[in-house]
């Protein structure tokens, strides 16, 4: 959304500095999807219209398509008994699940996530990093901001900014709940000789 001062920000091939508006609108609404720390739910919509509008905004389904898979993606965030209900009546865990569940449901290339852990109690926060875990597990590409150890756990690369450069990589296996203890041995081993 921001543009880049000087160099390539590369995406599919493409150059994302040297898009026109239109066709970055076109890139965010079609190969991207977008959590947030605060859910930015739309509060006069249901959790179901919260989800589906971004699907009708995607010409290429059908009203019966979208319909189908707002409400597949609802049940498997564990919120479909709640589908009729307003942001304002659901807890701020089931409201982060829509907001997954909204940001996927055009199927895009890519998921940002920014803190999306940051607003919930630890009870929600492993629900929604166990669900953004098992979209990744399922081939979605997810990169996230995150400040919160048990979320960086999650994943499979992780960068450490400073100051806006990269001063540290750490690669990591696939994300596996049994070597979780051992995983963040690693990590912390990682973050202390990055002087965190």
């Amino acid at each position: 959304m921001d543009k880049a001062t000087s160099g390539q920000v590369l995406f599919d091939g493409k150059d994302l500095v040297k898009m026109k508006e239109k066709e970055l609108a076109k890139l965010r609404s079609h190969d991207f999807g977008f959590i947030f720390q605060q859910m930015h739910l739309i509060s006069n919509l249901t959790l179901f219209e919260n989800v589906a509008v971004p699907g009708y905004l995607n010409n290429e389904r059908t009203t019966a398509d979208v319909k189908a898979r707002a409400d597949a993606l609802l049940k498997q965030m564990g919120i479909f008994d709640v589908k009729t209900h307003r942001p304002s009546q659901v807890s701020g865990g089931e409201q982060q699940r829509c907001a997954i569940a909204r940001a996927v449901i055009h199927l895009p290339k890519l998921l940002f996530a920014d803190e999306p852990t940051g607003a919930l109690n630890r009870t929600n926060t492993k629900e929604v990093l166990d669900l953004m875990t098992e979209l990744n597990h399922e081939g979605q590409s997810v990169l996230m901001v995150t400040h919160d150890l048990r979320a960086a756990l999650r994943a499979n690369r992780i960068l450490y900014l400073e100051d806006g450069n990269v001063i540290g990589e750490l690669t990591l296996p696939l994300y596996a709940k049994e070597e979780e203890k051992s995983r963040e041995t690693q990590v912390n081993a990682w973050l202390s000789s990055m002087k965190w």
